[in-house]
């Protein structure tokens, strides 16, 4: 009984975890789609029309936020193509224009292409296509946490500033349940003394254990 809580914590926080990740990865695609639609650059007419459907399949995918799952790596990485199926907003957009040759490609030779790093061949030749350039498909691309970690060294913060940051929450909890512990057991039980002392024990206990998965819970919350 007592391993099953456990357990269902774990698989309650990693469930919040992807929510939570789900929500940055959409804020991610939304704040690329609009540098892009703001960039407006002189394009010719049929490149111009390219990049505006392109950026309208973006769109659609952001919306509908089925967004691949990482277990490739324990950093956080680009996923093309997830372990759940779901491709990645350039996988993505590579199916949608009946590429996916180049998703097959970029899934036998380096799942984890990230596009900065893409310099010539046949998926920069396809950026060059769209009206987009690589930097904006760098931009777009967004990168994904391993699906049993809780918190990465590539989040907004390192691992050492969320620690120190979960720390805060975690002892002020933990201050402030003792004081309000010790008032509640004083108030209970005010003319005897063992039954204070063994009331505000069993609240400390509680307390020491309520503390580490508030600090868990809120480590979790990092991206």
């Amino acid at each position: 009984m007592f391993g099953r809580r456990p357990r269902r914590l774990v698989g309650a926080l990693s469930l919040l975890r992807r929510r939570i990740e789900e929500v940055r990865i959409r804020a991610h695609l939304r704040r690329g789609e609009r540098a892009l639609r703001d960039a407006d650059p002189d394009l010719a007419p049929e490149r111009a029309a390219r990049r505006e459907r392109t950026l309208d399949r973006l769109h659609e995918y952001q919306e509908q936020g089925r967004f691949p799952t990482n277990r490739r790596s324990a950093e956080r990485v680009p996923c093309f193509v997830g372990a759940n199926g779901e491709p990645c907003a350039m996988a993505a957009l590579l199916e949608a224009d009946s590429r996916s040759d180049l998703v097959s490609e970029v899934m036998a030779t380096d799942p984890t292409l990230r596009f900065e790093d893409v310099e010539d061949g046949p998926l920069a030749e396809w950026v060059e296509r769209q009206g987009l350039t690589v930097d904006e498909a760098a931009r777009v691309q967004p990168t994904y946490p391993e699906a049993v970690e809780f918190a990465t060294d590539c989040g907004p913060v390192s691992c050492t500033v969320a620690r120190l940051l979960v720390s805060v929450p975690t002892v002020a909890f933990f201050a402030v349940a003792e004081v309000v512990g010790y008032r509640y057991a004083s108030g209970l039980f005010p003319d005897n003394a063992l039954k204070r002392r063994t009331a505000f024990a069993y609240l400390t206990v509680l307390t020491a254990l309520l503390a580490p998965a508030l600090g868990l819970a809120v480590y979790a919350l990092f991206p």
